[in-house]
């Protein structure tokens, strides 16, 4: 008879249910991981708010999350290289490797990439999972599962600041001060750029920003915030603009935010379809505009900045919920979110 263990299953709008089902077995290139950690990301919020996400519906009951850390409890027969007892991190996609978008390394958009925690891949908010031992990374010594919880939001940061290119001396805008925002606050600062101006609705967001080393954040509620920026910098606008809310004012005021021959980064998926753009101005300006989707290569730069000291995750959390509440860990991340930074799910 099979072991069982704990899941929980979104089975709908704003509704979890905590059910017992078999406890996984390791598939020959697999290593099963028992959960210590889980990172609640805006996606799982967004999908328990509203059953969708950019084109993802939820049709049936789902295990989501997709921000797991956990320790080896097992492993198939040509796993090599861990232990049981290992704290390890899951990067959650896996891609087909065959395509040419992963043949040429870019395999974070390859269009056959399975990604758990979204409907048909199930996630991390269950006790135990399995993983592809190739997409599984070690954590070093003096790095918790707690931190490994917020190594995949890191990575998206780091991919944010590759994709724009940020280099020392540079100067920065980041729109939405979340937990995506303030990676890219962590991403750019590793890189030397100290000059980054971080804009929100949100105080307490706005506060953990300056505490974590923003050179000035800007409350959009009641503050201009071009008029800010162009007072800030001389009316040159900031080298790189990283637009992180996905609201429409946000992307509008993107271009008016760059400096000109400066960078746009596109980060933050948004529900509308008609997003407003300032073609115009882009052209004037001759801007560049990149966009960012998850990461790519990026899991042992981040685990190794982590360990360096580069980066302090710790301060970053805000929420810690253990599992049996997931649900109130949701109502509490859906519906009062100018209380929160960052929530995990603790095991």
């Amino acid at each position: 008879m099979a072991e069982k263990m704990k899941a929980a299953f979104l089975t709908g709008k704003q509704k979890f249910e905590i059910r017992e089902i078999d406890k996984p077995v390791p598939g020959d290139d697999e290593v099963l991981i028992i959960m210590k950690h889980v990172g609640i990301c805006g996606a799982d919020v967004e999908f328990f708010r509203d059953g969708e996400i950019g084109g993802w519906v939820l049709e049936e009951p789902s295990i989501t999350g997709h921000e797991p850390s956990g320790v080896i409890a097992g492993f198939g027969k040509n796993v090599t290289g861990f232990e049981i007892g290992d704290a390890v991190v899951i990067e959650p996609g896996v891609p087909c490797w065959k395509c040419d978008y992963c043949k040429k390394g870019l395999y974070n958009i390859c269009q056959s990439v399975v990604f758990c925690g979204v409907p048909g891949a199930p996630g991390a908010f269950r006790e135990y999972m399995n993983a592809k031992a190739d997409m599984v990374f070690k954590l070093p010594p003096g790095v918790s599962t707690l931190e490994g919880a917020l190594v995949e939001p890191l990575a998206v940061g780091f991919h944010a600041a590759a994709q724009s290119d940020a280099k020392i001396g540079m100067s920065a805008t980041i729109l939405g001060s979340g937990c995506i925002g303030l990676m890219i606050l962590f991403a750019l600062k590793a890189r030397g750029i100290h000059e980054v101006y971080m804009v929100d609705v949100i105080e307490k967001r706005l506060q953990k920003a300056k505490e974590l080393g923003a050179a000035e954040v800007i409350n959009a509620s009641n503050t201009d915030v071009v008029d800010a920026i162009n007072e800030l910098t001389c009316g040159k606008g900031t080298d790189l603009v990283y637009e992180v809310t996905g609201t429409k004012e946000a992307t509008l005021q993107t271009v008016a935010l760059a400096k000109a021959g400066g960078t746009i980064t596109m980060i933050g998926l948004s529900s509308y379809k008609d997003l407003p753009f300032d073609i115009n101005g882009l052209i004037c300006k001759e801007l560049t505009v990149k966009t960012n989707f998850r990461y790519r290569n990026l899991y042992p730069v981040v685990i190794d900045s982590i360990q360096a000291g580069l980066v302090d995750l710790s301060k970053v959390v805000s929420d810690i919920y253990k599992f049996d509440d997931i649900q109130a860990a949701m109502e509490h991340n859906t519906f009062k979110r100018d209380e929160v930074i960052k929530a995990v799910i603790e095991f």
